[in-house]
């Protein structure tokens, strides 16, 4: 029993280290154990954040794969209920899942041919790295606390997992980019995009920009978030904000 409960946290930890973005390719049921002429039952993995999606409008989609291992970063949208799970955001879910196929003339036109219901609940664990998810405020450059003669000068950004992006200002310009992954420590950013406008005193936003561009990790500790470099040492240090 011990080694199998490693094994499953072993399967959660590579998973956290993958990105959150989903593909949009079809999700496409496939057999584990019979339970019957038209039925058999899966192994499911269900993300902890959902994802935009478009089924007859704009809707909010679970984020799935299927199998007994998680593989990093094989995300697929899915688009039909899972009747009797009761999903809460910020937890990786291991489920076991009974697929019915549905008889062609009880299958409405706008509906799954598959009916998807829950068998049990294998395992629930809280995914830490949705602490990053949210806004913060800098307080700090390099542990020097900043001096700023307007809080409109103040550097903030805020971390989007389900999008997958960050966005904020450097206290002049507003920034944005791409997250290519997040674990439970290590992050990585895409190219930082900007606007261009001209502000009278741009040394702030400058050494905010040149720093940003050089992290890879990162240390939550309460309300504050630690940026890092390769080495561990900060860069910037951020309160959490509301």
């Amino acid at each position: 029993m011990m080694r199998g409960n490693c094994m499953l946290r072993g399967s959660i930890a590579i998973a956290l280290g993958a990105s959150l973005l989903v593909g949009c390719s079809a999700f496409s049921p496939s057999s584990a154990d019979n339970t019957g002429a038209n039925s058999t039952t899966s192994t499911y993995w269900v993300n902890s954040l959902n994802a935009r999606c478009v089924g007859v409008g704009p809707m909010q989609c679970l984020q799935v794969q299927k199998g007994e291992e998680l593989s990093a970063g094989n995300w697929q949208l899915f688009y039909a209920p899972i009747h009797g799970f009761e999903y809460v955001p910020g937890y990786i879910y291991k489920l076991r899942v009974k697929e019915t196929q549905l008889p062609a003339h009880q299958v409405p036109a706008d509906k799954p041919s598959i009916a998807y219901e829950l068998v049990e609940v294998l395992d629930k664990q809280a995914d830490s790295r949705l602490r990053l998810h949210d806004i913060w405020v800098l307080e700090a450059i390099e542990g020097k606390p900043l001096a700023l003669t307007s809080e409109r000068q103040r550097p903030r950004l805020e971390f989007n997992l389900t999008e997958m992006r960050f966005t904020g200002t450097d206290g002049c310009n507003n920034v944005f980019g791409s997250l290519h992954a997040v674990t439970s420590d290590t992050l990585s950013l895409g190219p930082i995009a900007a606007t261009m406008m001209a502000c009278a005193d741009m040394a702030t936003a400058d050494r905010f920009r040149q720093r940003l561009g050089k992290v890879e990790g990162y240390l939550l500790e309460g309300l504050k978030l630690h940026l890092q470099n390769a080495s561990g040492k900060t860069l910037l240090s951020f309160q959490k904000t509301d």
